[in-house]
This record gives C-alpha cells, sequence and structure tokens, in this order.
C-alpha cells in the first residue's frame, strides 16, 4: 500500500475561506447601499420613459403632470424622483410635485362667449399637478371677470366678479390618482425586470469574481469591484 500526506490543504481551505469572504462583501452593508443607489438611477430613469410614453397613449388622465401641451416631453414634466433613503440596501423613494411655471392656454378659437366679452388676461396655474392629482375640490370668489373653457361644449364661459366658483372636479374625474396608480403598478411589476435588463447583478457577479485571487485582499479587492460597477450606474443620481 502506497501512503502519501497532503500536507497543503490547510492552504486551500484558507484561499477557499478568503473568496468565500470575498464573495459575502456583496451583501455587506456598504455595498447594499452602493447597490440601492444605482437600483434608483436604473428605475427611475425608466420610470419617467415609460410614464412618458404613457401619457402619450392617455393624455386626458395625465396631461396635469407636464406643462400645458408638453405631455410626454420630459423636459416639461411636473414631478421628480426623489431617492429618500438607500441606507444598508433599503431604497425609498419619494415623489415631489413641481410647480407649473406656464400660462394656462387660451383657445385660439373662440375666444369669446359672446360679442361682449373676450380673454385678455393670462394666468399660471402653478400647483396643476398636485391639485389635480390629488383631486382636490377648489373653491374661491372671483374678484373680476373670470374665463373657463368649458368640457362640455368646449366653449369660453365667463364668471361675474364676485362669485363663488367651486371645482369638485379640477382637471376632471379621470386624472384623480392617476399618477400614483401608475406609479405603484409600475415598481410592483416592471421595476425588477428593469433592473435585471441592465445587467447590474451581472456585471456586480463579474467584477467581483475577476477580484478575488486568493489573497487576503480579496475583500478589499472585492468592495472596490462592487463599487466601481455600481458608481457607473448609480452616477450620483439624487433625483430624476
Amino acid at each position: 500500500m502506497i501512503s502519501l500526506q497532503f500536507n497543503k490543504i490547510d492552504l486551500l481551505f484558507e484561499e477557499l475561506d478568503l473568496k468565500l469572504n470575498g464573495i459575502k462583501e456583496i451583501i455587506s452593508p456598504t455595498s447594499k447601499t452602493q447597490i440601492a443607489k444605482a437600483i434608483f438611477t436604473i428605475t427611475s430613469k425608466q420610470f419617467v420613459k415609460d410614464f412618458s410614453k404613457e401619457s402619450l397613449m392617455n393624455p386626458k388622465k395625465y396631461f396635469h403632470m407636464y406643462e400645458w401641451n408638453k405631455i410626454g416631453n420630459n423636459n416639461q414634466k411636473l414631478f421628480v424622483i426623489k431617492k429618500d433613503s438607500v441606507n444598508y440596501g433599503n431604497l425609498k423613494i419619494g415623489f415631489k410635485f413641481k410647480q407649473s411655471r406656464t400660462n394656462v392656454p387660451i383657445p385660439n378659437m373662440p375666444k369669446k362667449s359672446n360679442s361682449k366679452r373676450s380673454v385678455t388676461k393670462k394666468s399660471i396655474f402653478a400647483n396643476k399637478a398636485e391639485v389635480m392629482e390629488f383631486g382636490k375640490p377648489i373653491s374661491f370668489t372671483t374678484k373680476d371677470y373670470i374665463a373657463f373653457l368649458s368640457q362640455k361644449d368646449g366653449k369660453v364661459h365667463f364668471v361675474a366678479p364676485h362669485k363663488i366658483v367651486k371645482i369638485s372636479h379640477p382637471g376632471g374625474k379621470g386624472t384623480k390618482n392617476s399618477f400614483e396608480k401608475f406609479a405603484k403598478n409600475w415598481y410592483n411589476t416592471k421595476a425588477e425586470k428593469t433592473v435585471i435588463g441592465s445587467r447590474l447583478f451581472l456585471n456586480i457577479e463579474n467584477a467581483v469574481a475577476k477580484s478575488l485571487d486568493g489573497s487576503k485582499k480579496d475583500k478589499k479587492n472585492a468592495k472596490e469591484a462592487i463599487r466601481m460597477v455600481t458608481e457607473k450606474y448609480s452616477q450620483g443620481v439624487v433625483e430624476v
């Protein structure tokens, strides 16, 4: 019988342990935070693109989320996606409404409800997005003549001074909570697919694998590899 003693097995176990520690770095608190930052940027940018397409297909539902007559134009959107928290991979996303800065459009035809009056003044509905999204009823007393474009007959109607105006459904019933519903549905059904499609985790896996050389620096190398990959995706973005 021939008997041999393999004396380097402990070295192999040590090398394996070092590699495993490097791999474990993927789920460390620091790396989870880096990955969450990348996920925020990836999902937010895709959400804005998808919502733009949806708003163009359903303008009556989503026109309030853009400046007047700028539906689907991402440079004219009236919302911002914010990275509220990414601590240890716990990603929290918030939506903030922006104020409108453009004049409420005056229709070319008709500008008159009758031959006595016409629309001459311009106004800005600053809180257009928030008011219409939440369906907040509006009530106020007119100081001067004001004009409304009727959704029923398409004509401009004037309201005299010192009259109480009540609008139960600003923007129409269809706009109420429409953006919130779209956002919740998108993040429940599209966010995961978007991240997978970005190849974020595949690139992290490949980078970590390349960083493991069996040295005592494996953990540090893996951490640096994760940072470099995730920063290419996150790009320092805090809001979209």
